[in-house]
């Protein structure tokens, strides 16, 4: 059984998703600015690992802890989780 408010949220994300500035506007209004900045923060370290930078360096370039890296770093390595998906698909 489908999660409906989780799959409601990622339909409004994908209907308002072409239009950077009012996908923007949304995720300032639903997110705290320390959740927007927290989810960009763990963006970054994905890509970070993705370029083969060094999980300590990431950690103390971006004030976090080594177990936050490390779980981007295992959740990147997961070839049918998103995070490869996305960063595979942004590659292109």
């Amino acid at each position: 059984m489908k999660n409906n408010i989780k799959y409601n949220l990622i339909e409004i994300i994908i209907k308002i998703g072409e239009d950077k500035a009012l996908l923007d506007a949304f995720l300032i209004d639903l997110l705290t600015p320390a959740e927007y900045a927290e989810i960009n923060k763990r963006w970054k370290i994905i890509k970070m690992l993705d370029t083969g930078i060094n999980q300590h360096k990431i950690a103390t370039n971006l004030h976090v802890g080594i177990a936050t890296v490390t779980r981007g770093s295992r959740a990147l390595q997961d070839s049918k989780g998103g995070f490869k998906k996305v960063i595979d698909l942004t590659k292109i």
